[in-house]
């Protein structure tokens, strides 16, 4: 049996912030994680608690 040469993934797991696109708004912020897509001022709303 031959040994396989596939590897693990890397990842690119950086701490910075990144300028995004709101999901509900579309405006620019400043997301301090990878999963963040909602701003602040559009998760301080009813419709998004309401959900």
């Amino acid at each position: 049996m031959s040994k396989s040469v596939f590897k693990k993934p890397e990842v690119y797991d950086t701490e910075e912030s990144v300028v995004r696109r709101c999901l509900m708004c579309r405006d620019h912020f400043e997301s301090s994680w990878r999963g963040e897509r909602i701003c602040k001022r559009c998760k301080s709303t009813a419709a998004w608690r309401e959900g």
